[in-house]
C-alpha cells in the first residue's frame, strides 16, 4: 500500500491482490518528503536521483533500514503487517539515502500530520450514513415575502413560554409591552402599550396596603378574589350605574356583596378547568420534561365554627375554628381573621362581579381552642372544597360547596334543622410571590413584575367569568 493510497483514504488491499499487482518503476515514484513538501518543478530531477540511489542501497546493512523506519510515524500492528512487503522496503531504502533538502520539514512534524490524516480518514469511515440536515439547504427552501416572515398558516406563532426552573418562577416578563401581532402596526406612538387602567388601580391599591404590613406579618396575609354579585342596598338588586365595561366601584357604603354563585355556573366553571387538565395531559403525555398535571388538586371537608369574642379591655375578636371531618377523632385548628381592606370590581357585561379582599389570618394557640368551643358559635358552615393550584400563574382555585344549618319551626310548632346549600368560588394568589414583586418595586430592581402578577391573577378570574357568561347567553 503506497502513500497516495493512505492520503486518498483507500482501504488496504488483500494479500492476494497485493501480491499479484504490478508496481510502477521507481523512476516514476517520488519520495514521501517530495510528495508532501517538494515543488512540482523538481519532480523529474528527484526521480532520476532516486533511481541511481536505489542501486546503491542494496549493499547497506539493516541498521540503516531501522533508522529510516524511525523517521515515519508509528503505526499499529495490523498496519505494519499489511505493509511489510518488498515494495515498502524499497521505498524505505530510497528515503534513507536521500539527502535532506532545505525545504524539508522535521520528521516528527511530518509524522504528526500523517497521523492526523489517518485519524480523519478513520473517523469518516466510522460515521456510517451521511448526516441529515435539520432543514433544507438555502437553494431548496421556499421563498416568502418579507411581510410574511415568521408566520405559520398566515398567523404569527405564539411565543414560547419561558422555562420555569424547579423551585421558583422565571424572572422574564410575561407580557410584551412593545410589539403587536401584525408587523405593519406599531403598538402606540410611544412604542409602549399602556397598562390597563383597572389593573393599575388594583396594583396601586394592593401596594398601598402592603406598605402598612410589617415584615413579620407577611406570612399571615391572604389575598383572595371572590365571585358574587354587588347588590345595591336601596334597590335590592344588582348594581346598575349605567356602564357597560368592567370598573372599580368605590362607594362601598351603598352596596353589599353576595358571594354565592349559581350551582349551574359553579359546575360549568369547574368543568372548564377539568377540560384544561384533560387537554394538557393529552398534549404532554409523551413529554417527560413537563409536569404530569396542569393543576395540583386537594379535596377537603371541614366544619367552620365562627365565634365573636368580646373580652373586657380588649377589642372584639372574630375566631374561626375548623374541624377536619375526615379524621377520627377530629382535629381542630383556629385562626383569628383581621380584614384589612376590600375592593369591588363591577362587571356589568359578565355573569358575576368580583370582590378582592386583603386579610391577616393569625393562628390561635391550641390551649385557647377548647374554652372557645364551649361558647355558642355565631355561625356554622360545613364546607366541602376542591382546591386546584396552578403554579405558573401562582393562583389557587377554591370550589366550595357550603351547607349552613338553619333552625326553624314546622307547621306543628316543632323545632327542626334544615340545611341550606350554597356554592362559592374564590381565587387566592401566592402571598410570597406577590410580596417578592412588591419588594422589587420598592428597591427599584423591577417595576413591572408586581403589576404583571396582578394582571395574571385578574386574567384567571376573567377566564372563568367569560366561560360562565357564555353559558348564560345560550
Amino acid at each position: 500500500m503506497n502513500v497516495g493510497s493512505i492520503l486518498n483514504g483507500d482501504s488496504p488491499p488483500d494479500a492476494d491482490t497485493e501480491s499479484g499487482s504490478t508496481m510502477p518503476k521507481l523512476n516514476h515514484r517520488h519520495s514521501i518528503n517530495d510528495l508532501l513538501n517538494g515543488p512540482a518543478s523538481n519532480a523529474s530531477r528527484n526521480s532520476e536521483q532516486k533511481t541511481t540511489e536505489t542501486e546503491k542501497t542494496d549493499d547497506h546493512d539493516e541498521s540503516e533500514i531501522h533508522i529510516s523506519e524511525s523517521e515515519f510515524p508509528t503505526k499499529s500492528d495490523e498496519e505494519e503487517e499489511s505493509e511489510e512487503d518488498s515494495t515498502q522496503g524499497e521505498i524505505s531504502r530510497v528515503v534513507v539515502e536521500e539527502k535532506p533538502s532545505t525545504q524539508e520539514r522535521p520528521a516528527h512534524i511530518v509524522g504528526s500530520e500523517l497521523e492526523k490524516i489517518n485519524q480523519l480518514k478513520h473517523s469518516q469511515k466510522k460515521g456510517g450514513k451521511p448526516r441529515r440536515y435539520t432543514q433544507p439547504p438555502i437553494w431548496s427552501q421556499e421563498w416568502f415575502p418579507p411581510s410574511q416572515n415568521n408566520r405559520e398558516n398566515g398567523h404569527f406563532p405564539p411565543e414560547p413560554s419561558p422555562s420555569v426552573p424547579t423551585g421558583g418562577l422565571s424572572s422574564k416578563p410575561v407580557f410584551d409591552r412593545s410589539h403587536m401581532y401584525t408587523q405593519d402596526l406599531e403598538c402606540s406612538v410611544t412604542g409602549v402599550i399602556p397598562p390597563q387602567s383597572i389593573v393599575r388601580t388594583i396594583a396601586e391599591w394592593i401596594y398601598a396596603n402592603f406598605v402598612e404590613i410589617p415584615l413579620e406579618n407577611r406570612k399571615f396575609l391572604e389575598l383572595e378574589l371572590k365571585f358574587g354579585t354587588i347588590v345595591d342596598k336601596k334597590a335590592g338588586y344588582r348594581l346598575d350605574i349605567g356602564v357597560s365595561s368592567d370598573c372599580i366601584y368605590t362607594n362601598a357604603s351603598n352596596i353589599r356583596f353576595e358571594m354565592a354563585v349559581h350551582e349551574t355556573g359553579w359546575k360549568e366553571m369547574k368543568a372548564f378547568l377539568d377540560e384544561l387538565e384533560k387537554k394538557y395531559q393529552e398534549e404532554n403525555r409523551k413529554n417527560p420534561s413537563k409536569p404530569r398535571r396542569k393543576f395540583s388538586t386537594l379535596e377537603t371537608d371541614f366544619t367552620d365554627l365562627i365565634f365573636q369574642i368580646n373580652e373586657r379591655n380588649e377589642r372584639p375578636k372574630r375566631i374561626r375554628i375548623s374541624k377536619d371531618n375526615t379524621l377520627n377523632p377530629p382535629r381542630y385548628t383556629a385562626i383569628e381573621k383581621k380584614r384589612i381592606s376590600d375592593l369591588y370590581i363591577h362587571c356589568p357585561s359578565s355573569m358575576y362581579d368580583f370582590r378582592i379582599s386583603l386579610s391577616l389570618e393569625f393562628p390561635v394557640a391550641e390551649e385557647k381552642i377548647e374554652p372557645t368551643l364551649k361558647k355558642k358559635p355565631e355561625n356554622t358552615r360545613i364546607k366541602k372544597r376542591t382546591s386546584l393550584t396552578h403554579s405558573p400563574t401562582v393562583t389557587q382555585f377554591d370550589f366550595t360547596s357550603v351547607s349552613t344549618p338553619k333552625t326553624m319551626k314546622n307547621k306543628a310548632g316543632k323545632t327542626v334543622v334544615e340545611h341550606e346549600t350554597n356554592f362559592e368560588l374564590e381565587l387566592e394568589i401566592d402571598p410570597a410571590e406577590i410580596f417578592r414583586g412588591f419588594d422589587k418595586v420598592r428597591d427599584g430592581s423591577d417595576s413591572i413584575r408586581f403589576e404583571e402578577l396582578v394582571e395574571v391573577f385578574l386574567n384567571n378570574a376573567r377566564c372563568l367569568n367569560n366561560r360562565v357568561t357564555k353559558l348564560a347567553s345560550k
